[in-house]
């Protein structure tokens, strides 16, 4: 993961389901140390987010995916294929953001992933980010106006509009409340290379 390593698994590891089965979506060394846990991920050569896949199981307790979504094309899909793969009740976990979570362009800070002819990827040469979430209500919250007044001094006024022309795909936060009952929080990190994390914790309808 990196510099934020200790304070996602801090986040991650209190409030979701540890009872088997649980799947990791984007995860080849099991972080969170859970019992059972199936793995998923590109490496693994067992799932691509922007692919038509599928999972072992269609019952699954809990889904957690960090730092994944960000990859998706269509992250509607994404949400709708987690809903399929999940029993009654069960509850998925995920974070999205926008900042510098990756920097292949250190001397061209982006809110987004995507500016001018720069567009970011990780893990793999081609591996384009795509996604954040979105949800008006943001504009209300302190973490978010911590994120918005640190890059001001990187020429961003206007954060909300950054992050519509800099990110290729918004997932509302409407769409997901049609698959999932939802609670967000959100999280500012660093001063230097500003990030915004959205953490997403939803439980099916």
């Amino acid at each position: 993961m990196g510099r934020s390593d200790l304070l996602l698994s801090e986040i991650y590891n209190t409030g979701f389901p540890r009872t088997p089965p649980v799947a990791i979506l984007g995860d080849t060394r099991n972080v969170f140390n859970i019992e059972g846990v199936d793995l998923y991920d590109l490496q693994l050569k067992n799932f691509d987010i922007n692919a038509d896949w599928r999972l072992k199981h269609k019952n699954y307790n809990s889904i957690i995916s960090t730092r994944c979504p960000y990859f998706s094309k269509q992250p509607e899909q994404f949400i709708i294929k987690c809903h399929e793969h999940l029993q009654e009740n069960g509850q998925i976990f995920f974070d999205m953001g926008i900042g510098a979570h990756w920097s292949k362009y250190n001397n061209n800070f982006k809110i987004g992933w995507k500016k001018g002819d720069e567009h970011e990827y990780e893990y793999q040469e081609g591996n384009y980010l795509y996604a954040t979430v979105w949800d008006d209500s943001f504009l209300e919250d302190e973490q978010y106006i911590l994120f918005s007044d640190r890059v001001k001094r990187l020429g961003y006024n206007d954060t909300k509009q950054a992050i519509f022309d800099e990110v290729p795909s918004i997932l509302t936060l409407d769409f997901i409340k049609q698959y999932f009952d939802i609670e967000y929080k959100l999280l500012a990190l660093w001063v230097d290379y500003p990030q915004l994390y959205i953490f997403i914790k939803g439980t099916k309808k």
